[in-house]
Formats: C-alpha cells, sequence, structure tokens
C-alpha cells in the first residue's frame, strides 16, 4: 500500500473531496428523477382507478368538491340541479389540439343548494382581431342530470383579464366574482348532461398514461455518482503506473549508458547520451512506420550489427522523424 501513499497528499485529497461533491449533486438529481416519476405513478394510478368508476351520487359527490380528496382525482360524480348561466366564465390561454382558445365555467346549483363550478369544456378563439370567441354554447336550461369528473382547483397566476374571463381556475378568486357561495375546494369536468345542450364546447381527450423518462434518467445519475469514483480509483491506478513507468525508464537509460563506463566511471563510448535517451524514448512514442528505419543493418563485411551501424540508424530515424 505504500506505493498509494500519494492519496493522502493535498493534491490527492482535494481531488477526492471534488469527487464526493459531484457524487452527492448527482445523487441530488437522481432523487429529483425519482421524485418525479413517483408523481407520475401517482397520478396515472387515478386516471386508471379512477376515470372509467362508476359515478358516485350527489350526497357521496358534493362534499368532494368542498373537502377535496386527492385520490378521488377523476373520479365521476353524479350532479343534479340547474345551470347558473348568467355567470358564465371563460379561462383564457387554454391550447388543445394545436390551437388556442377558452374553457367555459358555468356554476351549477344542486338540489340541496350547494354550488360547485362546472368545466363545460373548450372553445377556440373568434376570428375577430381581438381574438374572442365568436359564440360561447350555452347550458341546457331547467333540471339537468350532469356528470362531471372531480378535479382540483388551480394556482393563482399573476395575470390579469378582460371582464368575464379569469387567468386560471383559481375557485377561491372566482368566489370573489359571485354573490353567492360556491365550493372551492375544487371543480367539475363535464362528461355528460341529460338533457344535452343544442350545442356543447369540445369535450377533452382522456388524459394518457405517461411515465416518461424520469425513472431512466434517475438510474443514470445514481451510476454517474458511482462512477466518479470509478473515475478516481482509475486515475489513482494510471498514477501508479506511470511511476513505475518512470522508475523502469530511468533505470533503462542507467542501464543503458553504463556499457559506455569503466569501472572508474569514465565515459568510453563515442555516442551522445542524449542520442540514447532519446532512443528509449522513440521505442514508446516513434510512429510504426519510422520504426523500422531505427532497426540497425548489418554490416556487410562482418555480417554484424556495431556501435557506428546503431548510431546511424538512429540519426537516420531522427532526422525522418524530424522531417515528418
Amino acid at each position: 500500500m505504500r506505493k498509494y501513499s500519494f492519496l493522502f497528499s493535498g493534491t490527492w485529497i482535494g481531488w477526492f473531496l471534488m469527487c464526493v461533491v459531484a457524487a452527492i449533486v448527482c445523487a441530488f438529481l437522481a432523487q429529483w428523477q425519482m421524485s418525479r416519476n413517483d408523481y407520475l405513478v401517482v397520478e396515472n394510478d387515478k386516471i386508471e382507478n379512477n376515470y372509467d368508476a362508476p359515478a358516485l351520487s350527489p350526497a357521496e359527490g358534493l362534499p368532494l368538491f368542498e373537502d377535496y380528496d386527492e385520490s378521488q382525482t377523476w373520479q365521476p360524480v353524479t350532479l343534479e340541479g340547474q345551470y347558473l348561466p348568467q355567470d358564465t366564465t371563460l379561462v383564457r390561454n387554454r391550447p388543445q389540439d394545436g390551437r388556442v382558445g377558452y374553457e367555459v365555467l358555468v356554476p351549477f346549483r344542486a338540489d340541496d343548494g350547494r354550488t360547485v363550478v362546472i368545466n363545460r369544456g373548450w372553445i377556440p378563439t373568434g376570428d375577430g382581431a381581438n381574438g374572442l370567441p365568436g359564440v360561447v354554447p350555452q347550458p341546457p336550461s331547467g333540471e339537468v342530470t350532469a356528470t362531471v369528473r372531480l378535479r382540483p382547483g388551480e394556482d393563482a397566476v399573476d395575470r390579469g383579464a378582460p371582464e368575464g374571463q379569469i387567468a386560471s381556475i383559481n375557485l377561491e378568486q372566482f368566489n370573489e366574482r359571485l354573490d353567492y357561495p360556491i365550493a372551492t375546494g375544487g371543480y367539475g369536468l363535464l362528461a355528460s348532461e341529460d338533457p344535452p345542450a343544442a350545442e356543447r364546447p369540445a369535450a377533452p381527450a382522456k388524459p394518457e398514461i405517461n411515465y416518461g423518462p424520469h425513472l431512466s434518467y434517475s438510474l443514470q445519475w445514481y451510476a454517474f455518482a458511482f462512477l466518479v469514483f470509478v473515475a478516481f480509483g482509475y486515475a489513482a491506478r494510471q498514477h501508479v503506473r506511470n511511476e513505475e513507468w518512470d522508475r523502469a525508464y530511468s533505470a533503462e537509460v542507467q542501464r543503458k549508458l553504463a556499457q559506455y563506463y569503466d569501472a572508474e566511471g569514465n565515459y568510453t563510448g563515442d555516442v551522445d547520451e542524449e542520442l540514447i535517451i532519446r532512443e528509449l524514448q522513440m521505442a514508446d512514442d516513434m510512429p510504426a512506420h519510422l520504426k523500422s528505419l531505427y532497426r540497425p543493418k548489418k554490416n556487410r563485411r562482418t555480417n554484424a550489427v556495431t556501435n557506428e551501424d546503431e548510431e546511424d540508424a538512429l540519426l537516420d530515424a531522427l532526422e525522418s522523424q524530424r522531417r515528418s
């Protein structure tokens, strides 16, 4: 373990701390993506369990509009009573099928006296320059039996709206516009009504079951948190290998130079020490087509490789590498 003692140096401790910070950030992002996935799982379960469930009776369903239960979102509820069309209000900037329009809100007074808001559907903007809808379909008059799906109210938005319009389905703000109280916990999205109106706004499509990429993103961020330390370990291992190579390289240089010194340490060769060092460097980084030039040719007369041949081959290789 002594060869890894460098890990306790200030530089490597700093790198390790950076890896820890990076891993914490990755883990945080993974948890955030997982929370998004968990939210979609819950929302999709509501659609699967509630959207096509049998409708609740007025006695069972009406309390949910005031004391809203998130688990009952999309649950059908049957209401009996009358629309109050004089207080029809449009929710502006609502997209559907690639177009922008309005959603039509109409208060509905149930037979027991309680009033809830029903979203009757979507209408497009008109052809006029002001962008207002041309015609707002009217609800049926008299006693009506309406089946609606429970939806939670929306947050208020900091945008104004013309008279008769609102920027979001914020039931508290809607309640302030009226002379009578309405349920402010949730509203109903119209599914059907009896008797039917002569014309009604476009009904929204059934929401899709979609889990998105959040689970896979979460797993990727967890993998990144792990790979940060894998990269740190790989860098430490490469550092050890580089030090081992440096020591081996230094020993090879010393061995190569030793043959040109006598026992007293006097230099006896006629080859420049820098050429010998460069020879060892070229053995590692010389391109393949130049390494073939470096191989010394045998002397034609003696059929042996001499020191002069090695020097000539090395100089030829160095000159070829310089030109390339």
